[in-house]
């Protein structure tokens, strides 16, 4: 995107701020070139930095402004709560967080009757653990390949990347294990005319026999690569894992609240589980707020310790129930399935030779380069940082990610348009032409 003159900084005053940050502000990675960006101002699906450059941003702050940037409504919620009541003992409650609670409940599946909440996802999934093993007296808990469910040490256990698992400095994963996920695009096994036939589950039944299973979490639609598995897929998997008495944690906390073209993406393969978690957008981009619901049975015999100090604060649980508003008086879930497809179709049409899959459920969107099409060889790091610092200048912010770090993640806010998606594909087709010639 083209450079604004917007700025609330002199550019002296901004490159002091971007220095002060360099000299003090710790993050846990290294940047590509023109990161990190430093965000002034927030409106819609576009951010502005402290030297005034615009950037489209595919990333929704992270995956967390679903309803677009500084959303009027969730700023007025937010500014009303900061009168009334900020935050109270976890012994205790809030008018926001009761009836954020119970929207959650009537928005999911039956098979969950209470909300518990907490400050971030890491930490919705480690007390989905721990309520899993508390109800079925049983240790091990299954993770798909591919999946990602938080950074914290428990979390990491059912975390698949082993990168991320050896961050923890210490042994872990001896209560966990992984099974098969549904990644079509690269399925090994061949097809016949009735299309997939799940042989990737294939075993599965022996492995979790092998453990004292307690429960298998997962994401309904993979956000690290966009992958949704068939419907017969989870059909399978779901069947498998009830005949054994497994409890069933559904991850939503990037799937969740209308990303993927549906409020939850458990709606898309009819699923009912034990456990769901949410967090990211459930604060609408105001402070940090998770939940765990669960079912009765779950809740009988969950014993937290305690609560966590900040979980239901009331500012966010106001800006959390104004979004559930947002998103369904402004239909962005229903837009977030029509742009997801515009998407699709825009990116396809670029007739890229390095397209090898684009992967949209909802807005919820991965697209895959490869190095070849027939082979479906991987596109190297080398051209694939090339391809990020490329669009980076252009003024798209986007991610990285996928089993092999070769998928261009775009989960932008819902409410994009499609004069927004286009500029973005024009960029991309600009960036591949340009970085193939150079390489």
């Amino acid at each position: 995107m083209t450079a604004a003159s917007n700025s609330p900084f002199t550019a002296a005053e901004a490159d002091e701020i971007v220095a002060a940050d360099q000299q003090y502000v710790m993050r846990p990675w290294t940047h590509p070139a023109g990161e990190p960006v430093i965000v002034a101002r927030a409106k819609g699906c576009v951010v502005t930095d402290v030297h005034g450059k615009d950037y489209l941003d595919l990333t929704a702050g992270y995956f967390v402004n679903n309803a677009g940037h500084c959303h009027p409504r969730i700023v007025e919620a937010a500014t009303r709560q900061l009168h009334e009541v900020l935050q109270v003992s976890g012994k205790h409650g809030t008018v926001p967080a009761v009836r954020l609670a119970e929207r959650l409940i009537k928005l999911l599946p039956k098979s969950v009757n209470q909300a518990f909440f907490s400050t971030g996802g890491s930490e919705a999934n480690e007390f989905a653990l721990k309520m899993a093993r508390q109800a079925t007296g049983r240790a091990d808990v299954a993770y798909l390949d591919n999946g990602y469910h938080g950074l914290t040490v428990g979390s990491l256990e059912v975390t698949a990347s082993e990168k991320y698992r050896e961050s923890a400095g210490q042994p872990i994963g001896r209560n966990t294990f992984s099974i098969p996920n549904a990644y079509c695009y690269r399925c090994p096994h061949a097809h016949d005319d009735d299309g997939c036939t799940t042989q990737c589950l294939d075993g599965v039944e022996a492995k979790l026999d092998a453990h004292d299973t307690a429960a298998i979490i997962a994401e309904p639609i993979q956000a690290v690569g966009g992958l949704a598995p068939p419907k017969q897929w989870w059909a399978r998997l779901d069947k498998i894992r009830k005949a054994r008495g497994i409890l069933l944690i559904i991850d939503e906390i990037q799937t969740g609240l209308g990303r993927t073209g549906k409020m939850f993406a458990l709606e898309h393969y009819g699923l009912e589980p034990d456990i769901v978690t949410g967090g990211k957008g459930l604060s609408g981009g105001v402070g940090s707020l998770a939940v765990t619901c669960a079912s009765t049975d779950v809740i009988k015999k969950f014993f937290g310790g305690t609560t966590p100090t900040s979980g239901g604060n009331a500012i966010s649980a106001a800006a959390g129930l104004a979004m559930i508003d947002t998103l369904i008086d402004e239909q962005l879930v229903e837009n977030a399935a029509a742009m997801g497809r515009y998407f699709t179709d825009a990116v396809w049409a670029l007739k890229d030779p390095w397209v090898g899959d684009v992967r949209f459920s909802g807005l919820l969107g991965g697209v895959e380069l490869v190095a070849d099409r027939a082979t479906k060889e991987i596109l190297g790091k080398k051209p694939m940082a090339a391809i990020k610092d490329g669009l980076h200048a252009e003024g798209m912010l986007i991610t990285v990610s996928g089993l092999h770090g070769n998928v261009l993640r775009l989960q932008p806010p819902l409410s994009v348009t499609a004069a927004q998606i286009d500029t973005f594909v024009a960029a991309l087709g600009r960036v591949l032409t340009a970085v193939r010639q150079a390489v």
